[in-house]
């Protein structure tokens, strides 16, 4: 008994670490705070995001010492609470970024034709990672944002596409 007891709480254990959300440089989706990322980095305000009703900043990507990073862009909820990284890269940076990726989280989906636009996400608890890179395009993006972001996001972007639709058969 005593046994099985410990097997379950082991379990319990490292399942529970297995959904825990990723960290990218140093900041922890669905934990750091606001003030936690202003204590860590130089921040410009940019905005309130339309979907979450949080704080948006631009950090100073010459204070993160990762190479080659050009941009770096936080989304917060209404609570203050991290929801998205989205980041740019030199469009040459893909395959280094997805190799690393795919060594750490689940890739859920993968398209890297030999021409043409290369993308691959993937998964690590309530959160998704997404790198795309355009086929004519020099840069690339590196994006880490909370499923409750996405599906806020995917709601009101069909809310607002019915809305048009609606608007337009009134009109004929």
């Amino acid at each position: 008994m005593k046994m099985k007891i410990t097997i379950a709480l082991a379990s319990a254990t490292l399942a529970s670490g297995a959904f825990a959300d990723p960290a990218v440089f140093n900041m922890k989706l669905g934990k750091t705070t606001e003030s936690e990322v202003k204590s860590m980095y130089s921040t410009q305000h940019s905005g309130i995001n339309k979907y979450t009703n949080g704080n948006m900043y631009e950090l100073r990507s010459t204070e993160i010492n990762f190479e080659g990073l050009q941009e770096v862009s936080t989304i917060f909820n209404s609570e203050g609470t991290l929801v998205a990284v989205l980041t740019k890269f030199p469009k040459g940076k893909f395959e280094y970024l997805n190799q690393i990726m795919s060594q750490k989280y689940k890739r859920v989906r993968h398209e890297v034709p030999r021409v043409g636009n290369k993308s691959a996400t993937y998964l690590d608890g309530e959160t998704e990672i997404t790198l795309n890179a355009p086929h004519l395009s020099f840069e690339m993006s590196m994006n880490y944002i909370r499923l409750e972001l996405k599906r806020e996001y995917e709601q009101q972007v069909a809310d607002e596409r019915n809305q048009q639709r609606k608007n337009e058969s009134q009109q004929l």
